[in-house]
């Protein structure tokens, strides 16, 4: 019992010790102000904007291009794909659809640090009369974007519709 209580002793004044103390000191990396980090969640909410007109446009090479080739894109809960799978698959008919509804966004928050950054928003899809499904949707839709040399690329999309009412 005695060693028991010496080794959990000499445990806790190692643990305790700075470990650190032999590593060559790495400087931490600055926090970005709240200026930089409003400057940032504009230049994501834009990419996040220029994708949408993009896909809508049937631009897709161009949609593409805003993407991480690993990002992956869901719907409903759904996995669609990766970049990839996704422009070259899905997307052709999401794109047909969204040109044939009136868009209107709702609701949008974006925050971004230095590397990482998200763009939430609330849409409303308005379909023209006598078009098939419901007339009015509300569309959730999360992206999460990367700060790349390129600048910022769209690392994973996540949207969700439900009837509007």
């Amino acid at each position: 019992m005695r060693r028991l209580v010496l080794a959990a002793s000499l445990l806790f004044a190692l643990a305790g010790a700075p470990a650190f103390a032999q590593s060559p000191a790495h400087a931490q990396p600055a926090t970005p102000s709240a200026e930089a980090m409003q400057a940032n969640a504009d230049e994501a909410a834009r990419v996040v904007d220029s994708f949408m007109t993009a896909l809508i446009g049937g631009q897709l090479e161009t949609a593409r291009q805003m993407m991480l080739p690993d990002a992956v894109v869901m719907s409903n809960g759904q996995i669609l794909g990766t970049r990839d799978g996704y422009i070259d698959g899905a997307a052709k008919a999401d794109s047909a659809a969204l040109r044939n509804v009136q868009r209107e966004l709702v609701d949008r928050g974006a925050k971004a640090g230095a590397n990482l950054g998200w763009v939430v928003s609330e849409k409303r899809l308005r379909g023209a009369a006598g078009t098939q499904g419901p007339r009015e949707l509300m569309l959730s839709e999360t992206m999460l974007l990367m700060r790349t040399e390129q600048g910022w690329k769209i690392a994973h999309i996540h949207w969700s519709g439900r009837t509007a009412g």
